[in-house]
């Protein structure tokens, strides 16, 4: 049996240089303390956010689109 967090198994979440205790990445989610905060639309090459998160968060979503070199779109 699987462990998952939020529907995605825990072992294809990924770590990044920094960040490394509260951030983890799928191939298309990205985790901010075990809370699923954006989607990755590898395609379009953007981030999206649907909702209003703390600074700590934004932070999160933030380094992963420079990594990425993708374009954070909110959409709230």
């Amino acid at each position: 049996m699987k462990t998952t967090l939020d529907g995605v198994d825990i072992t294809t979440l990924n770590k990044l240089p920094k960040y490394r205790e509260n951030l983890l990445v799928s191939d298309d989610y990205i985790f901010s303390y075990l809370t699923k905060v954006a989607v990755i639309d590898h395609e379009k090459r953007e981030i999206l956010v649907d909702t209003w998160f703390s600074s700590t968060t934004s932070k999160h979503i933030n380094y992963v689109g420079q990594e990425y070199n993708y374009k954070v779109v909110k959409l709230y």
